[in-house]
Formats: C-alpha cells, structure tokens, sequence
C-alpha cells in the first residue's frame, strides 16, 4: 500500500525496529530557528481557536465544551476507546491527548459501535486503569446491550454519548456534497434511563454548566455508568 495516498520517491518497506535506526545513522541534525518559530506562532494560533470555540455558556452543549471538560477531567493514564462518527472529528480535534493516555479506534475501518465494546476489553486488559468510552448515539444504540456485560461483571466503563439525535457525520458529508440530508435523523432515547434499567448507573446532562460535576460523578462511580450529554448536530455548519 505505499505510495496510496501519495506519491513517494522511495517506497521502504520493512520492520521499523530495523529500518527506522537505518534512517536514523544516515541523517545529519539541522535546527532551523526560524520555522520552529512559525510552528509555535502556528500552534498558539490553533490553540486560541480551540479555546474561542468552547462556549460553556452555549446551549445545547457545545461539543468543543464537552471535549475540554473531557480533557480537563479524564485520568492521566486514562485508556479511551473512541467510537466511530461526529464524535471521533470533536475528539481529533479538540482533545489534547496525553503521552501517558492511550487511544482505541476503528480507523479506516469506520465501524460504528466500537467503542463500548472496545472499552470492555481495555477494562479487562487493566482492569486498574480508568477506561472511558467516547461515542456518539448513532454508534452508542448499535451495541448497547453489551452496556449489560458490563453490568454483568461489574466493569466501571465510563461511557460518555455525544447524544444529538442524527447520525451527525453522515449528516455533515451529505451537505458538504451537495445533497439534501437523508435518513440521518435518529428516534430520540433516553440513554440515562436505560442504564439504570441495566443496572447500572445514568446521568443525563442537558445543562452545560451541569456537565463538569455529571462528568466528574461518572468518573467516580464504582461500576458502569452512561453519561448521556445532549448536544448539538450543527456546529459544523
């Protein structure tokens, strides 16, 4: 597959354990002052959009709000399994991943409804480490019986839904190209309700000045708990 994307002048191919120190002996250091300036001016620049952007005061709640609390809240060595959708853009986007977190994802595969699952097997693997899923309700209603295997064993999977009622990235791609939007709107569910049907525990947010302490009382239940957050499908346009 090298050479997909874009066009290359030499294709490598090989174990990066072998060829990346390879690469590595054959290169010389060069500081160039003046572009590492441009980089910190650029990402300064970025960094104030991202922030200009949260708006704790918006309601529905803004999805660039529900990132930042999520950044400022989740653990340090936190593991995240990150589902497919409108949800996975915010979290590209606007998390500040930690070198000591660790990210699960589908990636080019664009599965919906791989987060909880994923976030059940991280529990499993560090059954030490705070595990929190992030998805969307498009992706969160595909697979949330399994809410019920974590119930079942008693797993404190954190399960954050960005819940605005349409399969939102579906949504975006079809107004991007033109077309009207088409059976991407979803029945509204209360996600909280159906938690506690499950046994375990639902916190529904609908406030954005609600969403800080809702997130830092998920983050401190022991047991599974669904954080339904109502959100808004139009910020991208």
């Amino acid at each position: 597959m090298i050479a997909r994307r874009h066009p290359v002048e030499m294709g490598l191919e090989g174990r990066s354990s072998h060829t990346v120190p390879e690469l590595l002996s054959m290169t010389r250091e060069r500081r160039r002052e003046s572009y590492r300036a441009e980089l910190r001016e650029l990402r300064a620049r970025w960094l104030d959009l991202l922030e200009s952007e949260i708006d704790p005061s918006s309601r529905p709640i803004r999805p660039q709000y529900i990132m930042a609390v999520l950044n400022d809240l989740l653990d340090q060595g936190a593991v995240i399994a990150l589902d497919v959708g409108e949800n996975g853009w915010w979290f590209g986007r606007n998390f500040q991943m930690r070198g000591t977190q660790r990210l699960i994802f589908s990636g080019y595969l664009g599965s919906m409804g791989f987060g909880l699952p994923a976030a059940i097997a991280a529990q499993l693997e560090f059954p030490d480490r705070e595990v929190a899923c992030i998805t969307g309700d498009g992706g969160f209603s595909m697979v949330m019986a399994e809410f019920l295997t974590a119930v079942k064993y008693h797993l404190p999977v954190r399960v954050f839904v960005l819940n605005n009622r349409s399969l939102g990235m579906i949504m975006q791609e079809q107004l991007v190209e033109g077309f009207p939007t088409w059976q991407t709107e979803l029945q509204n569910f209360d996600f909280a309700e159906f938690a506690e049907n499950c046994g375990g525990r639902g916190i529904q947010v609908t406030e954005p000045d609600k969403l800080e302490d809702a997130v830092s009382d998920a983050l401190g239940t022991d047991g599974p708990v669904v954080v339904d957050i109502e959100t808004d499908p139009r910020r991208f346009i």
